[in-house]
């Protein structure tokens, strides 16, 4: 068998994004978020070597660290549980940094699913979700990707059959630094509460496959995000004068224009396409991560 695996690594994007509170033990919010994996895509390619080294290489994104990256922490969450050897990773980058599109998770979790090919880590005794959660709060979800009703510290999972065709376009404002919207978040909500979608109904209709569901998306740190990058205000703007019900994507700096007509979706891409936008469609369900 080949010591090395080639993945693909699908970006996601938040249909919803509710914060419940937080926990103080380990300072982080809580979540109640629906999201889905879309056809964007880093290729994440991991070597085993002969040493205990591990190496991580970005093309597209040289400037990102060597070491305090996804990619490097989960595959050294692995070595430590199961002293293997290292690994020479690299990382082909076409997820937009800093666009709460969830590039890093998604490295993160290519990185954990070549090692279980490698090594077929449950087998070893490792809890690939708890492993993937030290990584961080979204890996736990991009190991298997498609949609999913993410909740608490992103360790509850619930997945979700989506009956409905959905189309998207999408317009990049400068990055947004996640920490940074979180402690604005907690400036504005100092019970650090805000459920600004309802989540049941929400499912209930994309079970539905009812075209009602786009009504329903809602983003929590849609106002902390905009102080930092006031263009995410003006493209939701943009985006909703040719229709698109509007929602940002994480902590921001894409904002998404959903579509459940493929007129309306085709005319606000032409129209916006000389502002950077890009067009996005459902990853299918249960294929995050594919051998390339």
């Amino acid at each position: 068998m080949s010591n090395t695996i080639k993945l693909k690594a699908f970006a996601k994007v938040n249909l919803s994004l509710n914060i419940t509170g937080r926990d103080e033990e380990r300072s982080m919010h809580l979540l109640d978020s629906v999201m889905m994996s879309v056809d964007l895509f880093d290729t994440v390619t991991v070597t085993e070597r002969n040493d205990k080294q591990i190496n991580v290489k970005f093309i597209g994104a040289e400037f990102l660290p060597a070491e305090n990256n996804t990619a490097y922490k989960a595959a050294k969450a692995v070595q430590d549980v199961i002293h293997c050897n290292g690994f020479d990773i690299t990382v082909e980058k076409r997820i937009p940094i800093g666009a709460g599109l969830g590039g890093s998770s998604a490295d993160g979790a290519a990185v954990l699913r070549a090692l279980d090919v490698l090594y077929k880590l449950p087998s070893l005794g490792v809890d690939m979700r708890s492993v993937a959660l030290s990584v961080g709060s979204d890996v736990p979800f991009m190991l298997t990707g498609g949609l999913a009703r993410v909740q608490g510290l992103g360790e509850q999972l619930f997945f979700i059959e989506n009956k409905l065709k959905l189309f998207m376009v999408g317009l990049p404002a400068s990055p947004v630094s996640t920490a940074a919207a979180y402690k604005k978040f907690d400036e504005l909500h100092a019970d650090y509460k805000h459920c600004p979608t309802d989540a049941d109904k929400l499912i209930n209709l994309l079970l539905d496959g009812d075209n009602k569901a786009i009504e329903h998306l809602g983003n929590a740190l849609y106002e902390p995000a905009v102080c930092f990058s006031p263009e995410i205000a003006n493209n939701a703007e943009l985006l909703r004068c040719y229709g698109a019900a509007v929602n940002l994507t994480g902590s921001g700096g894409m904002t998404l224009g959903y579509f459940t007509d493929i007129g309306r979706f085709y005319e606000c891409y032409t129209a916006l396409k000389g502002n950077g936008a890009r067009v996005f469609a459902p990853a299918p369900t249960g294929v995050l991560h594919e051998r390339v």
